[in-house]
């Protein structure tokens, strides 16, 4: 009952078997929608958009003016700011990963109701995959990079001008502040506030709230000239065991 108020009967969408240059779901003529393309008759698609093969747009997406969503991308759920770009093989707006017990000891799926926002001047590389949100919309703010391989977690978000490097977590409901860098294959646990200006080095694991304005490393994740002292620690100690 609950998931009937939130979910509608989908209207018949509508796929374009070949090359478009015009379309009555786009803005304008300049508008590109390339061969086998799938788009909702709610969605709303800019000016000067490029939507490429056998990408998939969902009910109500809204994708601003001069973006480009590249091959196999699916959007649901989702408004899409100008100036994007979205490399092949990424998914915004499906299911985050929410599970409640049962009384029977089963896991039940949670509602994850809500949307995602991914605002202008967004890069988003191969393969990222951006949960809608449950209690919160997941949020990717102006000016993010985000490398291949990236996920995001439901409810999450990222303040204006994040750097995040490939194979990066970050779980959900985190918040991210302004100009935060992240390196590769970095994970960060759910329900945390990272502060602006924040840097994390790769592979690091970070389970706690962060100040701004500094450097962080390891796992967990501490402040920078801590963790480096942690490293000559362990190697004087590695050097100790074989003497």
């Amino acid at each position: 009952m609950i998931a009937s108020i939130f979910y509608r009967p989908r209207d018949v969408a509508v796929l374009f078997p070949k090359s478009l240059s015009k379309s009555t779901r786009a803005s304008s003529s300049s508008s590109q929608l390339f061969p086998h393309t799938v788009i909702h008759a709610s969605a709303k698609i800019g000016k000067r958009c490029y939507i490429g093969e056998f990408s998939t747009v969902g009910e109500g997406v809204v994708i601003g003016d001069g973006s480009m969503i590249s091959a196999n991308v699916t959007l649901q759920n989702c408004s899409i700011g100008s100036k994007v770009v979205i490399h092949p093989g990424v998914r915004i707006g499906q299911d985050g990963f929410g599970f409640m017990l049962n009384d029977h000891g089963v896991h039940e799926k949670k509602l994850q109701a809500l949307s995602v926002e991914v605002h202008d001047c967004v890069e988003i590389g191969a393969n990222c995959t951006i949960d809608r949100g449950s209690w919160r919309n997941t949020v990717i703010g102006k000016h993010c990079k985000l490398d291949n391989l990236i996920q995001i977690g439901h409810n999450v978000q990222l303040g204006t001008g994040c750097v995040i490097a490939a194979q990066t977590g970050i779980a959900g409901s985190t918040t991210l502040g302004n100009n935060v860098y992240i390196g590769g294959q970095a994970g960060v646990a759910q329900h945390l506030n990272i502060g602006d200006n924040v840097r994390i080095a790769a592979k690091s694991g970070v389970m706690n709230h962060l100040e701004p304005n500094a450097t962080y490393g390891g796992s967990p994740a501490v402040p920078i000239m801590e963790y480096r002292r942690q490293m000559i620690q362990l190697k004087r100690l590695g050097k100790q065991s074989t003497n």
